[in-house]
């Protein structure tokens, strides 16, 4: 297979920046920044530029009980419910009167000093927004922030493996009995006995050469998917392998017509195996693409952060704004409130490229932050475990094996990302 190198950035390259880091008026008018250091006390360039904004909690920011700041705790409510509170901070022109309350009328107490403005929140829901008000230049102004707890989160992990086109080839050319007679099923199933991992295989239409697609492979197959469907699942990736990022620039009309075609043949030859809980070839899509995701049943979209005045290339990032970018890369998740989407960054690395004596301390870089802890991926590509190949890793089932020890032994679990809220939590 011919590796292709679209304007001059390799997957290699993404996926290794991605293992070391972790539209606002596109998005709604949310009247804050994020906070440049961890007291939540300094405000940002941009907070500083507009004067009155909120600091913290992130306008779309997940977080959960042990996430870290701007998390204080939890308490039991008047009424016997679990609740958490947080900080609020923010930035005002000194001397304004200001009152800071949620949306549905109750008061948060601040002290402000220094234009600086700082009180503690209580949250009872999913997603609270909380609003403040003073008035400018005789002016009345409101701004908003709005918080999105996971309830209960606990330390889980993904296994999503991407590129899928080989396999389904392989079967189809040997016309196998059981589809765990192709050496590459195999070996993830005894993945899943060894250590009870759960697999999403995220799958193209066609293979790279273009010599198989989907329509071609029986649904005689479809049983014996379906009884694996607690460990072994199916989603979209892309239509082909190339060109590399193929939806960079999609209209909605093409990500619609590509999903469609290859979620339709999954669910012929997969049935219930079958899941929206995808990653997109190259983890980018236009903004306007996010509802085409949404309606067809995605609720999570893995992607990096990005350090604040990086000079890399934007890239692999759903085109998110800077601020957001910025926010994923020191913590773990943001919605999308017109579509609902979470984007999430979760990545350890790839075990394609990553050798056996470097997996854990790439894992233990991650779960040693609290705010980066709870969500992580364990993944890679399918092309790296066939011998023809030309970048074949032998020692490939390996790596993944000591990555799933590495993280059961410290009390994460698996799960599906396509299951409950922010891909496990309540």
């Amino acid at each position: 297979m011919k590796n292709r190198d679209l304007q001059r950035t390799s997957r290699r390259t993404f996926l290794k920046a991605v293992s070391l880091g972790a539209a606002t008026a596109a998005y709604g008018s949310v009247g804050h920044a994020a906070s440049a250091g961890g007291d939540g006390a300094s405000a940002s360039v941009a907070g500083t530029a507009r004067e009155f904004c909120f600091n913290e909690p992130f306008d779309g920011g997940v977080i959960h009980e042990e996430c870290g700041y701007p998390v204080l705790g939890t308490e039991t409510g008047p009424d016997g419910k679990h609740v958490l509170k947080i900080q609020v901070t923010g930035s005002m022109p000194p001397g304004a009167k200001l009152e800071v309350f949620t949306a549905d009328g109750r008061e948060v107490p601040v002290s402000v000093r220094d234009g600086v403005f700082r009180g503690t929140a209580t949250l009872k829901d999913r997603i609270t927004e909380i609003q403040a008000r003073t008035t400018l230049n005789g002016e009345p102004r409101e701004i908003r922030t709005r918080v999105v707890w996971a309830k209960n989160s606990y330390r889980r992990f993904r296994c999503y493996i991407d590129d899928h086109s080989f396999f389904f080839r392989d079967i189809l050319k040997n016309d196998y009995k059981s589809i765990f007679d192709c050496f590459y099923l195999k070996k993830l199933r005894q993945l899943h006995r060894d250590f009870g991992a759960k697999i999403n295989l995220n799958c193209f239409n066609t293979t790279p050469e273009r010599d198989f697609r989907l329509s071609m492979f029986p649904d005689k197959y479809r049983p014996e998917f379906e009884d694996n469907a607690d460990w072994l699942r199916l989603a979209f990736h892309s239509e082909n392998e190339f060109p590399d990022i193929p939806y960079l620039n999609a209209t909605p009309e093409k990500l619609a017509a590509d999903f469609d075609l290859v979620a339709g043949e999954l669910k012929r030859i997969a049935g219930s195996a079958y899941t929206a809980g995808l990653q997109i070839h190259w983890a980018d899509v236009p903004p306007d693409c996010y509802q085409i995701l949404a309606d067809r049943g995605v609720k999570m979209l893995q992607t990096r952060g990005r350090k604040r005045d990086s000079k890399d290339r934007k890239i692999c990032d759903y085109h998110l704004p800077d601020d957001v970018l910025e926010y994923l890369y020191d913590h773990q998740g943001w919605m999308h409130f017109e579509s609902g989407l979470i984007f999430y960054s979760g990545s350890t690395g790839g075990c394609d490229w990553t050798p056996v004596d470097k997996i854990a301390a790439n894992i233990l870089r991650r779960i040693e932050v609290p705010a980066q802890s709870h969500l992580i991926n364990i993944g890679g590509h399918e092309q790296y475990w066939w011998p023809f190949y030309k970048n074949f890793v032998p020692d490939i089932y390996e790596r993944y094996a000591t990555a799933f020890r590495f993280v059961l032994d410290r009390g994460y679990r698996p799960v599906w990302i396509e299951d409950g809220f922010f891909g496990g939590a309540e």
